[in-house]
């Protein structure tokens, strides 16, 4: 294939591959969200356990990117995709197939997530091989917005499946687009290996692996601001393993090995700022579509499928400008088009920390959901199509590597995190409504307990809890301290992005290759 092409002159084949494995990782990573009781209920398990195997899929990913992205240079990249889709294919089969949380645990967490973290690196060096110049930046936008379709459409396929037929559909889906998958793969462009097994540096497999893992589980206990010496301990020995596997491989290289990533990369800014913009971009993005879902199914009492509805303007969105940004990078160059999308996206999640109360209905939020949509639209595939074009075609392998993991160590950051803030900003509404209610009455000891209290009614929503009590007391706390809790947060969400706006001021003009 001849790399300057046009993708209609090579074919739309490793796009539409490549988008349709990104389409189900990302849909795998939020349609279960919305089962969670009928697993419950189905195999006979409980909530704890189901947040568990959760967490297990997004560790897996996590901690095994950098590995999957070194096995293209060991297998080739269209091998390491191929062995990836039938590991998430057994997976998903596995998982359909469930008949107790043990299964589930076995076929959705750790077989999804190994075959998912070989997938998804190979899925943009694929495309950095097969297109080049405009044509990368328009194959990167299509596989961005028809990732974020799929978990923007999660929830929404999640909750129908779960209410009119079974959850196991779900996986059953999954399985038919990895069928479609694996018969359209032999007409990928062939990469071959580039270095042999015995070359692996396995030690660094080793603390890259356990450093991420106990990183992210560090990250992921996080679920209190009094009692933060486990996560901060275990966070620590996360990030001392990281710092080990820096010297491994500093060590490697200067013995003229192989290293499992060639740390050297981002001695190119453009390199570390597209994948250091990423992270927080994708720590940011997590964040606003878990509260999004949280606020509308505890505090208004909405149904599954509903809440699916609130993510897809934002959907709609990315799917457009993603698609749209390449066209758009003819006109307005791309380092400066990153800026303006981090700029829309800081905008429209400063005006979202406004909009929320026990009144707030969907429709308020489209307009600040759009618009966030449209600059994560522009900003993400050409971020990506920053960092791939900042290397040479052999570190194609250790880029994407690199690339996937910062998303996914975002992503995984990003659900705790803004949980924790979530908490805080409900701790500070609700002190500062019962000084406004009550003033003087209550300690801040006896309102913590009020918050134990309702904390244990949370199995019923808000909206049922104060169904015929608007005009009391009562109604005014919840509502001023629900109000402070979702402004908090996207007010944490819009200094993410003001990083990553920040950031991106100082990447430097594409060099197309």
């Amino acid at each position: 294939m001849d790399n300057d092409s046009n993708p209609s002159e090579i074919g739309w084949t490793a796009i539409i591959i490549v988008s349709l494995s990104s389409f189900i990782i990302a849909l795998d990573s939020t349609f279960m969200n919305v089962a969670i009781g009928n697993l419950v209920a189905d195999l006979n398990t409980t909530i704890p356990a189901i947040q568990i195997i959760i967490s297990v899929y997004a560790l897996t990913m996590a901690s095994l990117m950098l590995l999957g992205g070194k096995m293209q240079d060991l297998v080739g990249r269209k091998d390491t995709y191929t062995i990836g889709a039938v590991i998430f294919g057994f997976g998903t089969a596995i998982a359909a197939l469930s008949v107790n949380s043990t299964m589930l645990l076995i076929g959705w967490s750790i077989l999804e997530g190994i075959g998912a973290a070989l997938m998804t690196p190979a899925t943009a060096s694929i495309i950095a091989g097969t297109y080049s110049g405009k044509n990368r930046e328009f194959a990167m936008g299509i596989r961005t917005s028809v990732a974020t379709l799929g978990a923007g459409v999660g929830p929404l396929v999640g909750g129908f499946l779960t209410t009119f037929f079974s959850w196991r559909w779900g996986f059953g889906l999954e399985l038919i687009i990895i069928i479609i998958i694996l018969l359209l793969s032999r007409k990928l462009k062939y990469f071959p290996p580039s270095m042999k097994f015995s070359e692996l540096d396995k030690i660094g497999v080793l603390l890259s692996s356990l450093g991420i893992l106990i990183f992210v589980i560090g990250i992921l206990s996080i679920n209190s601001i009094e009692n933060l010496e486990v996560p901060v301990f275990i966070t620590g020995i996360g990030i001392l393993l990281l710092i080990l596997f820096y010297f491994r491989e500093k060590r490697v290289i200067n013995k003229d090995k192989r290293p499992l990533t060639d740390i050297r990369l981002f001695k190119n800014r453009n390199f570390a700022l597209g994948t250091l913009s990423r992270l927080v971009l994708n720590l940011a993005l997590a964040g606003a579509v878990f509260i999004l879902p949280v606020f509308f199914q505890q505090e208004t009492g909405a149904d599954a499928f509903t809440t699916g509805l609130v993510i897809l303007p934002l959907t709609i969105g990315v799917l457009i400008f993603s698609i749209a940004s390449s066209k758009i990078s003819n006109r307005i160059a791309p380092h400066h088009l990153i800026s303006i999308g981090f700029l829309i996206a800081l905008l429209s999640s400063y005006y979202l920390s406004s909009q929320f109360d026990l009144n707030t209905h969907v429709y308020n939020i489209i307009p600040g959901t759009l618009f966030l949509g449209m600059g994560l639209g522009l900003a993400l595939p050409l971020t990506a199509n920053v960092i791939l074009s900042s290397v040479s075609s052999d570190k194609q392998a250790d880029a994407t590597g690199i690339m996937s993991t910062s998303s996914n160590l975002g992503s995984a950051t990003g659900t705790a995190l803004i949980g924790l803030i979530l908490l805080l900003g409900t701790m500070n509404g609700l002190y500062s409504a019962y000084d406004e209610v009550y003033p003087g009455q209550f300690t801040k000891s006896e309102i913590n307990e009020k918050l134990d209290i309702f904390h244990e009614k949370k199995n019923t929503t808000t909206y049922e809890i104060l169904e015929g009590n608007k005009n009391t007391p009562l109604y005014t706390i919840i509502n001023k301290t629900v109000r402070n809790a979702m402004k908090t947060a996207f007010i944490f969400v819009s200094i993410i992005f003001l990083i990553s706006f920040i950031i991106s001021l100082f990447i430097k003009p594409l060099k197309l290759q």
